[in-house]
């Protein structure tokens, strides 16, 4: 079997084997409270922070340092504890 970190492990592969999926923007959105709260606390609209949804990952101007979306992120997290360096790169073919 082939298997690459961005597919999950069939049940039944290991004993102690639990099928996950890679963490994404989406996932990390709703940790910090939905697009709306999100939007909210960085003073844009609901709209932009969908679009990032749909993309995969946060606008180039924060991959460049123009803007702070991934630290801003990063503490609006509840359960998740990615840093803004692991936000910056989600959805991104590296």
């Amino acid at each position: 079997m082939n298997c690459n970190s961005a597919q999950a492990l069939p049940a039944g592969d290991s004993p102690a084997s639990i099928p996950t999926r890679p963490v994404t923007l989406r996932d990390v959105v709703k940790d910090a409270g939905g697009a709306a709260l999100v939007a909210e606390r960085l003073q844009l609209t609901a709209t932009s922070v969908y679009g990032w949804i749909n993309q995969g990952h946060l606008p180039l101007s924060d991959l460049q340092g123009r803007t702070t979306y991934s630290e801003q992120l990063a503490k609006m997290q509840k359960t998740l504890t990615l840093s803004p360096v692991e936000i910056r790169r989600l959805g991104l073919r590296l």
